[in-house]
């Protein structure tokens, strides 16, 4: 587990270079990107801002754990939650504390969630044989688990390796990857 976000590996972790945390504005800290708003304009360093522009792109893990923000992309993960946690409430509490992925090109996080916990992002596919291995080994998630991958060995490789994301559950054995194709 990430010790920043504990359902991203740190060494899979990215941070934006050159952004400033929307919420606090410390500049000497890392930012990430996060699709979401702030709750609270008067808990924002900038209230006139934050009350004008509440959404965010970018803020760094402090605010992100610090419950004053909240993503604006549940859309993406409702089925997940709907019929896969036993704890809504934590689920979704979590969900805010989430980064995006760092390495979701599409920008969607389709993010699994497995024995009532959203898995760990670990890292994308160094290459098309860890990829074809991974299709072997891990369980394919598209709006939950079950769905039916694309066939890489037929089809040929990704447009970029950077369109799978692989998932680790903290909880079981199970690994999930995600196909974010363009």
């Amino acid at each position: 587990m990430g010790k920043i976000f504990k359902s991203v590996a740190d060494a899979a972790l990215r941070s934006v270079e050159g952004e400033v945390c929307q919420q606090c504005e410390r500049c000497e800290v890392p930012t990430y990107r996060y699709t979401g708003e702030i709750i609270d304009p008067q808990k924002a360093a900038d209230t006139l801002l934050a009350q004008e522009e509440p959404e965010v792109h970018y803020l760094c893990a402090d605010c992100i754990h610090g419950g004053n923000v909240r993503r604006t992309d549940t859309w993406a993960v409702e089925h997940s939650v709907q019929r896969l946690a036993q704890d809504p409430q934590k689920a979704w509490r979590e969900f805010h504390q989430l980064p995006d992925a760092p390495l979701f090109l599409q920008g969607r996080l389709d993010w699994p969630l497995c024995c009532d916990t959203w898995c760990e992002f670990v890292a994308c596919p160094a290459s098309l044989q860890e990829l074809l291995a991974v299709q072997q080994t891990h369980q394919y998630w598209e709006n939950g688990p079950g769905a039916t991958p694309r066939d890489f060995r037929s089809s040929g490789p990704p447009e970029s390796l950077r369109e799978i994301s692989l998932f680790a559950c903290a909880s079981c054995a199970r690994h999930y990857y995600t196909d974010q194709y363009s």
